[in-house]
């Protein structure tokens, strides 16, 4: 006895399994990223290599840094920051 099961579009959760969708973004000085954002830290790929953890610095949500690499998110626009060089705006999500 051969039984058809069928599963209605309804039943399928959207995002089950990947509760923290990465986000791609390019930035102005060339430098892609895939961020990964977790609450109290931030998961970043720079140009495709291995991501870095990057905590979240104060309590407002919007900075993540590991004292060498930063990741700033104001009113939904994402800059990208190494070392003291001045942060670059980066596009995407």
């Amino acid at each position: 006895m051969l039984a058809s099961f069928e599963v209605a579009a309804s039943d399928v959760s959207i995002g089950v399994g990947n509760p923290y969708p990465v986000s791609d973004y390019t930035c102005q000085d060339g430098t892609r990223l895939a961020v990964r954002l977790l609450g109290d830290r931030a998961s970043v790929s720079v140009d495709g290599a291995t991501a870095i953890d990057l905590p979240l610095m104060g309590s407002d949500g919007t900075a993540y840094s590991n004292g060498r690499h930063t990741l700033t998110i104001v009113q939904g626009q994402l800059s990208w920051g190494v070392g003291r060089a001045v942060p670059s705006a980066c596009a995407g999500g």
